[in-house]
């Protein structure tokens, strides 16, 4: 007897049972886990020269001009409000406020990744895309299962791992992540006021927000086939809040044409370029192949809800993610609420309860004490890659931190403002002028015009890396003085200095 035929409705009854349980453990997992990495001593180059720029304009206000390069006027600083807390944070409790603020939000960004993988998607933008989509509800029977949870939050948390520092784009994930959300489950469209106002100032990342914003409303107007009030309101409020985080910067709206300027200008762009974290993805990357295998999720998600516009839209993303390291975590935390919907029904373990919950609750918040103890205990600071001592044998014989010019590596242009503040007097740091960065990296590469690019330095003293060829080039012309070589790195004064540079 041939079977009864099957309806649609009957293949709804059939799917496997949501799972039940929470995920708030996980999310204390996955914050600890953050945490406990951000703790760790500071040692990234552009986190010293932000920290120096909020000292000084906590001390004096914002610099009309470069205080850090002789090589430079213009003194751009898009991370603006980042800067000042950093200030302030260090004047109130020094490196270790410093850390824990580190550690805090990357904490937060932690917890973040668990919320947008597990939370039910709102029924007005989903539920419409899609008869499909319809299963999803906003109670607890729409709660997906562990592997829905933990596979996408895991991977994503992979693409995360080397930016888990004090730089501000570590802010701009969080305001990423909370974009996504409020879009995601339907919140109220004025929550992107703030967040965009507040975005424009800590992070250049603002502008990539907007362009993803813009891809999920436009996808979700194209798979749902009708025009959404709520979807003009979102777009609205965005575009209101980077106008008034424009506003809000001392020389209203710069930050605001600062992309326009960095892609328009031919100089610029190849500035940019030379950026090794602005460069394109090697396959030798394990966080591109943590980017695909999130993208391969989110694709099966979007078809199985069939949502064809927003596959479309999860080819751009890849396609975003390879084009610069600085932007695959910014596709992976776009992605990552499409390949939780590609894993949902998938597997048969639900999330923790129970005493479950509960144990991995507090293991997780015993990894955020960790990371707490982590960021009092041991020395606050890991100098390690810097001339330090080259820098301590230049001081002791007064040739830096007063008005001599010190050509050196980017990095180590960091480590001198930090160290000396507006008396670095640097030619380099890592967001100097277009044309200074196109000059340091024909040094570094030895180049066609390298030797036009050294003298256009016009450095008193300079300190280079003893293995760059570089170094061999410059003991072999007379201009220069060989003074000291202490670590990995050479000390070079000009002939000029070579009584005080002995």
């Amino acid at each position: 007897m041939p079977a009864p035929a099957t309806s649609d409705a009957d293949l709804a009854v059939s799917e496997p049972k949501p799972a039940t349980g929470t995920y708030a453990p996980i999310m204390w997992l996955f914050a600890g886990l953050s945490a406990l990495i951000a703790a760790a001593p500071i040692s990234d180059n552009s986190f010293l020269t932000h920290l120096a720029t909020g000292r000084l304009i906590v001390d004096s206000g914002l610099p009309q001009q470069n205080p850090f390069l002789y090589s430079s006027t213009a003194f751009p600083v898009p991370s603006y409000w980042w800067s000042i807390l950093l200030g302030a944070v260090d004047w109130a409790g020094g490196a270790i406020g410093l850390r824990l603020l580190t550690a805090a939000l990357a904490g937060l960004l932690g917890a973040l990744l668990v919320r947008m993988a597990a939370s039910a998607e709102a029924t007005e933008l989903v539920a419409s895309a899609s008869p499909s989509a319809a299963e999803v509800t906003q109670d607890g029977s729409s709660l997906p299962g562990l592997l829905a949870v933990l596979l996408p939050a895991g991977l994503g948390f992979i693409c995360l791992l080397s930016f888990l520092n004090g730089r501000p784009h570590l802010i701009g994930f969080v305001l990423l992540a909370l974009m996504v959300l409020v879009w995601k489950e339907g919140r109220s469209p004025w929550w992107l006021l703030p967040i965009f106002a507040v975005w424009v100032n800590v992070h250049g990342s603002w502008l990539y927000g907007l362009i993803l914003l813009g891809m999920f409303l436009v996808a979700t107007t194209i798979d749902s086939r009708k025009l959404m009030p709520k979807q003009f309101a979102l777009a609205g409020t965005a575009v209101l809040g980077v106008v008034i985080g424009g506003a809000l910067y001392p020389d209203r709206f710069a930050l605001l044409l600062l992309p326009a300027k960095q892609f328009g200008d031919p100089i610029e762009r190849e500035a940019l370029q030379s950026y090794q974290e602005w460069g394109r993805v090697g396959f030798d990357e394990p966080m591109l192949w943590m980017m695909l295998a999130i993208a391969i999720l989110a694709i099966f998600g979007c078809i199985r809800q069939r949502r064809y516009a927003m596959t479309v839209m999860v080819g751009l993303l890849v396609v975003l993610g390879f084009s610069g390291l600085r932007l695959v975590p910014i596709a992976a935390v776009a992605l990552l609420p499409f390949a939780a919907i590609g894993l949902r029904g998938i597997g048969t373990v639900g999330l923790p309860s129970g005493r479950m919950a509960k144990a991995v609750g507090g293991f997780g918040l015993l990894l955020c004490l960790a990371a707490g103890a982590r960021c009092v205990i041991g020395p606050s600071y890991q100098l390690n890659a810097f001339p330090v001592a080259a820098v301590d044998w230049l001081e002791a014989r007064d040739l830096v931190g007063n008005d001599t010019r010190v050509t050196t590596h980017d990095f180590a242009g960091n480590y001198l403002e930090w160290r000396y503040g507006d008396q670095a007097n640097t030619w380099v740091d890592d967001r100097p002028g277009a044309a200074t960065m196109v000059a340091y990296v024909n040094m570094l590469r030895l180049s066609e015009g390298w030797q036009k690019s050294l003298a256009g330095s016009k450095g008193d003293v300079l300190i280079w890396r003893t293995s760059d060829k570089l170094t061999e080039q410059l003991k072999q012309d007379p201009k220069w003085v060989v003074g000291t070589q202490a670590g990995e790195f050479t000390v070079f004064c000009r002939a000029e200095l070579a009584d005080r540079c002995s």
